[in-house]
C-alpha cells in the first residue's frame, strides 16, 4: 500500500468539511417540508458519516476495517433510501386518490343541489 502523509491542516479541514456536510444534511432533514428534500438531507448525513469513517481509517492506518464498515453502511443506506422512496410514492399516490375522491364528492353534492333547485 502506498504511504501518503497528509499535513495536519488538511486532515483538520477534511474533518471540518465532514461536520459541515452532516450539519447541512441535518438541517435539510428537519426543516424541509417536502419528503424528497428530507430524503436528500438524510442522504447527505449518511454520506458524511461514510466519509468520516474512511478518514478515521486513514488516520488510524486501518483502511481495511474502515472500508468494510463503509461498504456495510452503503448497503444499509441503499435499503433505507429504497424503502423511504417507496413510502414517499405511496403517500403521494394516497394523497392524489384522496384529492380525486374529494373532487367527486364535491361534484356529486353540487349536482344534487342543482337538482333540488329545479
Amino acid at each position: 500500500m502506498i504511504e501518503l502523509e497528509l499535513p495536519g491542516w488538511v486532515l483538520t479541514y477534511i474533518h471540518i468539511c465532514v461536520v459541515v456536510v452532516f450539519i447541512i444534511g441535518l438541517l435539510c432533514f428537519f426543516f424541509r417540508k417536502r419528503y424528497i428534500r428530507q430524503l436528500v438531507g438524510l442522504k447527505l448525513m449518511l454520506q458524511s458519516i461514510s466519509l468520516g469513517l474512511i478518514l478515521t481509517g486513514w488516520v488510524r492506518d486501518d483502511l481495511y476495517f474502515a472500508q468494510s464498515m463503509v461498504i456495510s453502511a452503503l448497503v444499509i443506506e441503499a435499503v433505507v433510501i429504497g424503502l423511504a422512496l417507496t413510502m414517499i410514492i405511496h403517500l403521494a399516490k394516497h394523497a392524489m386518490d384522496k384529492q380525486a375522491y374529494s373532487a367527486k364528492v364535491l361534484a356529486i353534492q353540487k349536482s344534487s343541489s342543482e337538482g333540488k333547485e329545479d
